[in-house]
């Protein structure tokens, strides 16, 4: 595979045109792919379809949409149609989210969610290859026969969020890559272990699966401001119980139900300072260049193929936080 580095972006960080120009300067500097998260807003696909017709050669990913929230359906047009915008750039970037985003928030079905990745995942597949699906499983059924022309050279590619071990497994069986979230590089060839063997039991080239991970890193000289948003970034996972299994296999077990306690006690501002500083390093880079850059490095040498650079800090730093880290990770 070609080498390749990916960032995170969201296009209402700013005024739009200033973010097209800073995506642009973006691929000038080696960047091959751009990534845009969906949480509560802005919505991930919207954002690529304006930055399929406002970019030149990066890949163009949702990292990640919750698969529930919409058909398979309709996801699929979606990402054909970025698609044909973009002349083949689109990366479908899938994850099972959580039941207090999925059932709370929307109202949708978290029933079965590694079964209702694979069945979903093969919908989008017969769609994005045949033109039709004719599905009928646990959790998905569809009969449905696109009517769109196909011109793109390549259909979109799937990547599939995972934490554990079955997201990971399941990768390695169906999609073209994985990203991964908030992980030290020496947890990484355990879990690339996970996507090979997952490869290898479908039959599957492991080395074709893509690796991918969200790096998170701050270069500036306000490391301790930093920091402290980091962890009240880190925070708002707390409840999250996929994460809190990943979290644990880190060491960060106590800290989070220390943090779990005060925040149900009322105590919000104490909470996040349960987190230590070294916590917070173990899964991030805050401070000069080379830090980031030995951090990328450090991914590589453990088997991520795809790291993807993804800007933090204080939010009213942004402005200068995000353009100074984007531009010292290029080419690591």
């Amino acid at each position: 595979m070609d080498k390749k580095l990916g960032l995170h972006t969201s296009l209402t960080a700013g005024p739009l045109q200033e973010r097209f120009k800073l995506l642009s300067e973006a691929e000038d500097l080696g960047y091959t792919s751009f990534w845009i998260a969906e949480v509560s807003g802005p919505d991930a696909i919207v954002s690529l379809g304006a930055l399929a017709v406002n970019s030149r050669k990066a890949e163009l990913a949702t990292g990640v949409i919750p698969m529930q929230i919409r058909t398979p359906g309709v996801m699929a047009m979606s990402f054909l149609t970025i698609n044909e915008f973009s002349g083949g750039r689109a990366i479908a970037g899938l994850g099972v989210s959580s039941p207090i985003i999925v059932e709370r928030w929307h109202g949708a079905s978290y029933k079965k969610p590694v079964t209702a990745m694979r069945e979903c995942v093969t919908i989008m597949r017969q769609l994005f290859t045949e033109g039709r699906s004719k599905f009928d499983g646990e959790v998905y059924k569809s009969d449905f026969r696109l009517g769109m022309r196909i011109s793109a050279p390549r259909p979109p590619r799937i990547y599939l969020a995972g934490l554990n071990e079955p997201m990971l497994r399941l990768a390695g069986e169906v999609a073209d890559g994985v990203l991964m979230n908030y992980s030290p590089p020496e947890a990484v060839p355990e879990m690339v272990r996970h996507i090979h063997a997952g490869a290898a039991a479908a039959g599957r080239d492991p080395n074709a699966i893509d690796v991918g991970i969200y790096i998170r890193m701050c270069i500036t000289e306000q490391e301790d401001k930093a920091i402290d948003a980091f962890r009240r970034e880190l925070g708002s996972y707390a409840f999250v119980d996929s994460y809190n299994k990943m979290f644990a296999r880190y060491g960060l077990a106590d800290e989070f139900i220390e943090f779990r306690k005060l925040w149900r006690e009322g105590q919000r501002d104490e909470a996040p300072k349960q987190i230590s500083e070294a916590s917070c390093r173990k899964i991030a880079v805050f401070g000069p260049p080379t830090a980031g850059r030995d951090f990328v490095a450090r991914f590589r040498s453990a088997g991520v193929t795809h790291p993807v650079v993804f800007p933090i800090g204080p939010a009213q730093t942004n402005s200068r936080d995000y353009p100074n880290t984007m531009r010292a990770l290029a080419g690591a």
